[in-house]
């Protein structure tokens, strides 16, 4: 029972949140410039998710890491790899930013009854629904013609 509702609870809170689903179906339709049909970017910001996930697990493990300071930290090294990189790689940090934020904010939101296995199973899994939708709103946009105009 416990491994089921960790599962729910896990696909549900992503798709369930306006800001969750903006960010994620934002970065499937960011990841769908690439010509790889965002696969390295996909990789890319689920693989943040679940670091921010495993520094979410920290945090609940050991109460007595400061959150607030992980995310400072973060922030700082964020902001002076965006103020040292090429324009081209500030989406990358953006929304990676959001992807680690995230992983930790829905750890640390965790249901107290769900189990932490089913938990992150469902939350990747709708996560990645998500981006897929982005992806997939890319290609509508980029292959949809202008209407040609008719004259009578």
């Amino acid at each position: 029972g416990d491994h089921t509702a960790g599962l729910a609870d896990g696909f549900m809170h992503p798709v369930t949140g306006l800001d969750h689903v903006l960010i994620a179906i934002a970065a499937g339709f960011w990841a769908g410039r690439a010509g790889d049909h965002g696969v390295s970017d996909v990789v890319y910001y689920r693989s943040l998710l679940l670091g921010g996930i495993l520094l979410g697990s920290c945090c609940l493990l050991f109460p007595l890491l400061q959150l607030s300071t992980i995310l400072v930290i973060l922030l700082t090294v964020a902001f002076v790899a965006a103020s040292i990189a090429a324009p081209q790689y500030f989406a990358y940090i953006f929304f990676g930013g959001f992807a680690l934020y995230h992983g930790i904010v829905h750890m640390l939101e965790m249901p107290v009854l769900a189990t932490a296995a089913g938990y992150v199973i469902g939350l990747l899994f709708s996560t990645g629904l998500l981006l897929l939708l982005g992806l997939i709103l890319r290609q509508v946009v980029v292959t949809r013609k202008p209407h040609s105009e008719t004259t009578s």
